[in-house]
């Protein structure tokens, strides 16, 4: 570069975000490019980036360009499809089959009633379908089905627990709710005092990344998923900010959560920190250990590991190395917890699989989340995790964007038996695959191969538990890699670490026994390829209540990205149990584990200082038939989903959604649905104005406003003075304010038509600037 006909060399990236990453590490080198006229302007020796999509390179001499894909410099990105993320997590009934006939049910205002089926009735004469509830002594309510977003499912915290019945009108309700709140309050602050060191330590924030980061974020070979490159952003926010992070990523198996990690490996490393990694098995860290020496091949990070697969020397020189701080990254099992391990400069601790770990081990980390970044890593967090994600006391990032080439695995419940086990074998090895039995039980598990040996005699048998010493462990595992074995007969030890795209077939034997986030990070052992896999649940016949609860939500739950799912089932079924060892099982048996997790929230908002924004539940009555035809949908649950989609809608484009889902199904809106549709609109612009109430009498529209209505009342003086003789606003501020609007007999012929636009009216009057 720099001769006379040298030309100008443009490196083709194909982002924004990346041109702006490659146009920052350039700079320093060849200086920024002069602003000109057009690119012919540009003088010849100059590198510039260029937005576009380029396979290969070419050299155009007439106008003296040299064009270089950026996959030319950093090799070529597999792209990927972005796909739909699965809803997570929704407040309320989140599916209508936990709504059944003789359900306990929780109204957010009456509180604990017994569900007795869906009423169509006629009031006013409008006819509309009505949830019907039955509180203490028979009393009997009739909810609209547009307000079905008030009800939410009453879990106790033990299966065995009395459900007692609320008396209609919500007074015994508010008394076992103030009862729980006040006891949530004083945990709260217990709760809070915890996280207090974290919140008021300091160190110094993160800069803007530099160089290193840039190349190794370039180096990444595949498309990130959206939901990636949300938490990475939020990672590196958290990193820039003064406070300690202490962050939850929760991605399902495979779907990138290391990938996120490493990235904010990378940003401690080039800050000049040190980086423990922490895994709950020796596989894992071993695993760990080849997946991030690949990735940062090339970059001046030195990354090493402690645990039994390490030897005592090796151990003794890592150890040193960390003190003396010419080790960057070290992965390793709890073992880098030990006094012996000490770290010269220690920034990030990431925790990969944070439930796996025992109380004492989570003791140490909630001592270092007040001293440095604390990053956890889980597929399938346990329900105190996630309570404490949903109820703000965690920072949470959710990755739910699958990759476009896995299939879900088929998962199967069956009896034991010699000839399930062989056809389930023979039929992997048949399309040259390999298999996990897993029998989690060391005293037996060299009979039960022996057993496997001569069911299926043409296979290559080898067994793998946590209990042999590491050569034996190491040649085992290496010869199932290397495929000199088929069938891998092992404890739950692989539930973490080994991916193989070969290996598309496991059997668990007594699946019975284990827990429901454990067996799904097993099942997602299989399926890391484009090829179908199996998973076969084996028990007994005898097999309990609660082990077939949690075998039906595994079975029910094969969609990829299910295990955020999976994680609040697994709730429901064990319940909300004990947090942070205060007992809370009485609490959430008094009013449900949903609203338990809001009281708590409330609590929490309230101990640090944060009013809680009252939820306002309008009344709408328009004398309208608003209902699903029977014709169209026969089937109650199926009716109930729909219903609940309408009323759950908080924003226009979410109702949107629903519309046309409806006329992919079912065409155009009926005027009975067209009406339910409108009248969640309704619902939603009295919710945004604080409205309580939105009544249709004789000759006016009444809207109540409630005393926190944000609204002008200059404003809305203003308005009444213009239409004295339709138009009346009666109160003040700071107390109900009652606005009457007088309809024609013309408007009164479409009268959510009416509603809708005197709300719209209303709502461009403005807030109060008092």
């Amino acid at each position: 570069p720099g001769g006379r006909h040298s030309p100008v060399v443009g490196l083709v990236v194909d982002g924004e975000r990346r041109a702006r990453t490659l146009q920052e590490l350039f700079d320093p080198h060849v200086g920024t490019v002069p602003e000109v006229a057009s690119y012919a302007d540009i003088p010849s020796g100059k590198v510039r980036v260029v937005r576009g999509d380029l396979s290969r390179g070419f050299v155009c001499r007439a106008s003296n360009w040299a064009l270089i894909p950026t996959s030319a410099l950093f090799g070529a990105k597999r792209t990927r499809a972005t796909e739909r993320a699965h809803v997570l997590f929704t407040k309320g009934l989140q599916s209508t089959e936990q709504m059944r006939v003789g359900d306990a049910i929780v109204h957010r205002k009456h509180g604990v009633g017994r569900y007795r089926g869906l009423q169509r009735l006629e009031v006013s004469g409008a006819t509309q379908d009505f949830v019907e509830l039955e509180y203490r002594d028979g009393d009997l309510l009739y909810l609209p089905v547009t307000s079905m977003d008030v009800l939410c499912r009453y879990t106790p915290a033990r299966s065995d627990a009395e459900v007692k019945l609320d008396k209609l009108g919500g007074q015994t309700w508010e008394r076992k709710k103030g009862k729980v709140r006040d006891n949530l309050l004083e945990m709260a602050q217990e709760l809070l005092s915890l996280f207090a060191d974290r919140e008021l330590a300091e160190r110094s924030p993160y800069n803007d990344s530099g160089p290193l980061y840039a190349k190794f974020e370039e180096q990444f070979p595949h498309v990130e998923t959206p939901d990636q490159l949300a938490a990475v952003e939020a990672v590196l926010s958290d990193l820039s900010e003064s406070t300690p992070m202490d962050r939850l990523v929760c991605g399902d198996v495979g779907f990138g959560k290391t990938e996120v990690a490493m990235r904010a490996v990378m940003r401690v490393a080039e800050g000049g920190r040190q980086v423990a990694v922490l895994c709950p098995t020796t596989v894992l860290a071993h695993q760990h250990l080849r997946t991030f020496r690949e990735r940062f091949r090339g970059l001046p990070v030195r990354i090493e590991m402690l645990s039994r697969f390490v030897s005592a020397a090796e151990g003794k020189k890592v150890r040193a190395a960390l003190a003396d701080g010419t080790v960057d990254v070290v992965v390793g099992t709890h073992a880098l917890l030990g006094r012996a391990v000490r770290f010269a400069n220690l920034g990030l601790l990431v925790i990969d699989e944070e439930h796996r770990f025992g109380v004492r081990q989570k003791e140490r980390f909630r001592k270092l989340r007040s001293e440095i970044d604390v990053l956890a890593l889980s597929a399938t967090p346990i329900p105190r995790t996630l309570q404490m994600a949903l109820s703000g006391v965690r920072d949470m990032s959710v990755m739910a964007t699958p990759p476009s080439d896995r299939l879900a695995v088929r998962t199967t419940v069956c009896q034991a038996s010699e000839s399930r086990v062989r056809d389930a074998i023979r039929q992997e090895l048949r399309r040259d695959g390999q298999c996990y039995l897993i029998h989690n039980r060391v005293e037996t598990i060299a009979r039960y191969a022996e057993r496997l040996r001569t069911w299926v005699p043409e296979a290559k048998i080898g067994v793998a538990h946590g209990q042999m010493n590491v050569e034996q462990l190491e040649h085992v595992l290496v010869g199932f890699i290397e495929r000199r074995i088929d069938v891998l007969v092992c404890t739950s030890i692989v539930e973490n670490g080994i991916d193989l795209p070969n290996v598309n077939t496991m059997l668990i034997d007594r699946a019975d026994r284990f827990g429901l986030a454990q067996l799904y990070q097993l099942r997602g052992r299989v399926g890391r390829s484009d090829v179908r896999a199996n998973c076969l649940l084996m028990v007994p016949e005898d097999v309990t209540r609660d082990a077939r609860r949690r075998l039906r939500v595994l079975v029910e739950n094969t969609e990829l990205g299910s295990g955020f799912k999976v994680a609040a089932a697994d709730l429901e079924i064990r319940g909300g149990g004990n947090l942070l060892g205060a007992a809370q099982s009485g609490n959430i048996d008094q009013v449900g584990y949903e609203t338990w997790i809001e009281l708590l929230s409330e609590a929490v908002n309230e101990a640090k200082g944060r009013a809680e924004r009252q939820e306002i539940e309008p009344e709408i009555k328009v004398p309208v038939s608003a209902f699903i035809p029977e014709r169209m949908i026969p089937d109650v649950p199926t009716r109930l989903a729909w219903y609940r989609r309408f009323s759950t809608a908080s924003k226009a484009a979410q109702l949107e959604v629903v519309h046309e889902d409806w006329q992919l199904e079912f065409g155009d809106y009926p005027p009975e649905v067209q009406a339910l549709s409108d009248l969640a609109s309704v619902r939603m612009r009295c919710k945004e104005l604080a409205a309580i109430q939105c009544a249709w009498l004789k000759v006016r529209l009444l809207v109540t406003l409630h005393p926190s209505a944000p609204l002008s009342h200059q404003a809305l003086s203003s308005w009444a003075a213009k239409y004295p003789k339709r138009i009346s606003v009666v109160g003040e501020p700071g107390e109900e304010r009652k606005i009457s609007v007088r309809f024609t007999s013309s408007e009164a012929q479409k009268p959510l038509r009416f509603v809708l636009w005197v709300l719209a009216q209303i709502a461009q009057l403005g807030v109060s600037t008092s």
